[in-house]
């Protein structure tokens, strides 16, 4: 990476960080489904968060304390929030399901049957989409490291919404009304197959699918839904 994009990089974390822990800390969260979070947050046994990618910025904030492990690709944007992350003591592994994704699961692994905090993270549409489709690969994650699959999701207003990036990053503005949704762990057996866990990615993705768009309802979030997909497929569940 060329010098001076190491340095504006540096600059944007280093300045940034503070700043957006001060943004952050002002926004008012409402958390629905606390008791699954203090049940599979509160002890040793092992939990696996998934999410869009959306909202990793603010969810990497809010769940800091916790000190998770998160999966977050080579990309370029990958590494701001890498670092970003670093500063806020989150551990990540690098990698995703196009590229060093195997070597990430198997750090992600060890993290959840080691000593101490035992949560990891990974975003299930990421890194470059299509967004809200969850990807299979990452469902090993919970599968072999023998953990619950928690879905999680973010939504707020007012808000920023990055029209540009590919996700359509939400960010809350200070101040904002912010509601994390935190819906019921799934178990993925170990002895599940090809089609089994198709079966479980696609009811995944439907579930993270109706929590966004019930949290998006519940802040009053301002995005026209049938733009990001049809609500008919919700109404479609896997077999």
């Amino acid at each position: 990476m060329p010098i001076n994009r190491r340095l504006r990089d540096w600059l944007i974390v280093t300045i940034g960080t503070p700043v957006v822990r001060l943004w952050f800390a002002t926004c008012r969260v409402r958390l629905v489904g606390e008791a699954v979070y203090h049940r599979h947050t509160g002890g040793q046994a092992p939990a696996v968060v998934a999410t869009w990618h959306r909202g990793t910025i603010f969810l990497v904030w809010l769940f800091r304390r916790l000190k998770p492990m998160i999966m977050i690709s080579r990309s370029r944007d990958g590494e701001l929030i890498a670092r970003f992350a670093a500063k806020l003591g989150v551990i990540s592994v690098r990698g995703s399901s196009s590229r060093g994704g195997g070597q990430a699961l198997r750090t992600m692994v060890k993290f959840l049957h080691g000593d101490g905090s035992r949560i990891a993270a990974t975003v299930l549409d990421g890194p470059q989409g299509p967004r809200f489709v969850a990807k299979k690969g990452l469902l090993f994650l919970a599968k072999i490291g023998h953990a619950p699959l928690i879905p999680v999701v973010v939504s707020a207003w007012p808000a920023l919404t990055l029209g540009r990036a590919w996700d359509r990053t939400l960010i809350p503005l200070p101040f904002s009304n912010v509601t994390v949704m935190i819906g019921d762990p799934v178990w993925i057996p170990p002895d599940t197959d090809s089609a089994g866990l198709e079966s479980i990615r696609i009811a995944v993705e439907n579930t993270l699918k109706e929590m966004v768009h019930a949290a998006d309802t519940a802040t009053g979030y301002r995005r026209v839904w049938p733009r990001i997909y049809d609500p008919s497929d919700l109404m479609k569940r896997a077999p």
